[in-house]
């Protein structure tokens, strides 16, 4: 057995479900809302609203997968436990390594679009460099001390998290509602919804296009939250699977929202090249620059708050989620056993702190809002691939255990919810996978040979799978996927990346452990008892 006893302070259950479901929503309503209606709309128009519409249905496919997960195994940084816990330690840090990554990469990201929003009133926050807008030496170090700042309040302690979290997100939901409605009826160009599919867009393909680089699947996946800070909530069995529905079911809804509010608001004479050649520039942000056009100076300076309102909120809910999952990967011996200490008031400190340090490192790195965001969408669907093979894997496995929520057509709807996770990845674009799935396998074999050196098992077998799934998916894009050089129609694109992850499915399940791994067992109070099959 690799798990190391926990000396120090234990975290803390202190969040209520009002708390668990602020922080699902802002997670999800981050710098999402400030630029995601404006890159979809270039990529799909009014169509939009569908990729809104169907990211919403695989976000809540994989959310009830996650229900049961965080019932059965309420834990703090649980995305790096579950896998651990049906395939073994390989598994456990290709999941949880995963997740982290995405995690801890976001509040960089989120304090960018900050800086971006910011400077259409400070200039001196950005300077153009090589036709690119990029943080001025001004910008570099408000956003610095602004991580700082996250991570300060993140080390003083869960309930102090939650009361930040909870004021923020209360503001969240009301400027997104009110920015909406006014610009829907200020506007009223009901007209851009005709047609519904615009000439511009040769096919589908720019509906599941937006749903990736567009940011809407990055905006919506912020329901995983609940499960990150499940060891610190109140009667997590019953306050997490709930935190997940409401929290998605009304991120959901105010995205809609804005959508429809930004398709009716854009000028008429913008899209006489199509939707796909709408472009603002030198507003800090396209809804800024939208209600400059209608001379709505009292919304421009609400958008502008809340530029530095909503990101700020995510990027706290995130450096805590990165920290959780860091400190459950330190805990299983995944990481070096100093990740998983913890401070006076039940904080995973040496985590949050490292986040700090790898998110002021992401600060300095080049790319815009919607390329990093396809990586993240990437990085964070592979993580969530994995909940549908344990949960099949773990009925399986434990068979007996109490499940306060039990997932009804369990087996199908796996398997379904599997296909739309690999339809997902394959739709970020060869380039965008290849880079995440490298960002995955590298450490994961550097993480092998580390393991094998001390002669610690890792169960490489029962973690195999991932190795199969991601090089099965790289190649598929890569052969496959648009523009590359045997590219196939939509439809065929869906069937053979549906066929490839419905044939790997049942391998990556039988690949489970004969029973549940004994370190991450003894985190979940069960025992590690052999499994029978159900």
């Amino acid at each position: 057995m690799v798990a190391r006893k926990d000396s120090h302070t234990p975290l803390k259950r202190n969040l209520s479900l009002f708390s668990m479901v602020m922080a699902v929503i802002t997670s999800t309503i981050g710098s999402g809302w400030l630029f995601a209606p404006y890159f979809a709309a270039q990529l799909a128009g009014p169509a939009s609203l569908l990729s809104w519409g169907l990211a919403g249905v695989m976000a809540y496919a994989l959310a009830l997968v996650f229900a049961e997960l965080g019932a059965l195994v309420s834990s703090s940084g649980s995305l790096a436990q579950i896998p651990l816990l049906s395939h073994g330690r390989l598994s456990g840090f290709i999941g949880g390594w995963s997740a982290w990554i995405a995690y801890v990469t976001l509040p960089s990201i989120e304090v960018m679009a900050t800086m971006d929003y910011l400077s259409s009133t400070f200039p001196v926050l950005t300077q153009h460099s090589d036709g690119e807008q990029v943080l001025s030496a001004t910008g570099l170090g408000l956003s610095v001390a602004l991580l700082a700042a996250f991570a300060w309040i993140n080390l003083a302690g869960v309930v102090w998290l939650a009361r930040w979290i909870n004021g923020l997100t209360l503001w969240k939901l009301l400027i997104p509602v009110l920015a909406s409605v006014t610009l829907m009826f200020t506007a009223a160009h009901w007209q851009n919804l005709s047609p519904f599919l615009p000439a511009a867009i040769e096919d589908s393909s720019g509906v599941l296009r937006a749903m990736s680089a567009g940011g809407i699947l990055f905006s919506l996946l912020g329901f995983r939250t609940a499960m990150d800070l499940a060891g610190e909530a109140k009667d997590p069995q019953r306050t997490v699977p709930l935190a997940m529905a409401l929290g998605l079911g009304i991120s959901l809804a105010i995205y809609l929202l804005l959508q429809l509010a930004f398709l009716v608001a854009v000028p008429p004479e913008q899209l006489g090249a199509g939707w796909n050649r709408i472009f603002f520039e030198g507003h800090g942000g396209p809804l800024v620059a939208i209600a400059a056009g209608l001379g709505l100076t009292w919304v421009i300076s609400l958008l502008i708050i809340d530029a530095a309102v909503s990101p700020s909120a995510t990027s706290m809910a995130y450096m805590g989620a990165a920290a959780r999952v860091n400190w459950m990967m330190g805990r299983s011996a995944l990481l070096p056993a100093v990740f998983g200490r913890t401070n006076r008031a039940g904080v995973p400190s040496v985590a949050v702190l490292s986040s700090l340090v790898v998110g002021v490192v992401m600060l300095l790195l080049p790319g815009g809002w919607s390329g990093a965001v396809s990586f993240l969408t990437a990085a964070l669907i592979i993580a969530l691939s994995m909940g549908p093979v344990c949960l099949w894997a773990l009925r399986r496995q434990l068979p007996q255990r109490h499940r306060p929520y039990r997932l009804p057509f369990s087996r199908t709807w796996c398997v379904v919810s599997f296909v739309m996770g690999s339809w997902a990845a394959f739709w970020n674009g060869w380039d965008t996978l290849l880079f995440a799935v490298l960002a995955i396998v590298l450490p994961s074999l550097i993480f092998l040979y580390v393991e094998w050196r001390r002669g610690r098992p890792v169960q490489f077998w029962s973690g195999a799978w991932w190795f199969a799934y991601l090089g099965g998916l790289c190649i598929v894009a890569g052969l496959f996927g648009d523009d590359r050089p045997f590219m196939l129609p939509l439809a065929w694109q869906l069937t053979v990346v549906g066929a490839f992850a419905v044939v790997i499915f049942p391998f990556a399940v039988r690949s489970r452990l004969d029973c549940v791994a004994p370190e991450a067992a003894l985190m979940m109070d069960t025992d590690a008892r052999p499994a029978h099959d159900a």
